[in-house]
């Protein structure tokens, strides 16, 4: 049976196995159930992983005149900017 200590600020951390058997991912929500002397656990809310190659294109920028772009150079909330209508 897998075991966890309680850290001095009360973080337990779950055993690997009971992740993978239970499909925890960071993220997940877990409710404490009181039981008398029995402390259950139950998923409330399962998070599904990300996968950050999903997010790749979707900002999409006008190509640069002035040579190749750096990454140092790319400001991604700029090109999010949309131009205030005057009224």
């Amino acid at each position: 049976m897998p075991v966890s200590t309680v850290a001095e600020n009360g973080q337990i951390a779950i055993p690997a196995e009971i992740r993978a058997r239970y499909d925890l991912t960071p993220g997940t929500q877990l409710e404490f159930i009181d039981d008398g002397g029995t402390i259950r656990l139950l998923v409330r809310r399962r998070i599904a992983p990300s996968d950050p190659a999903a997010g790749y294109g979707l900002v999409k920028v006008k190509p640069s005149r002035s040579g190749p772009r750096r990454l140092s150079g790319f400001d991604a909330a700029a090109t999010l900017k949309r131009p205030r209508s005057k009224t």
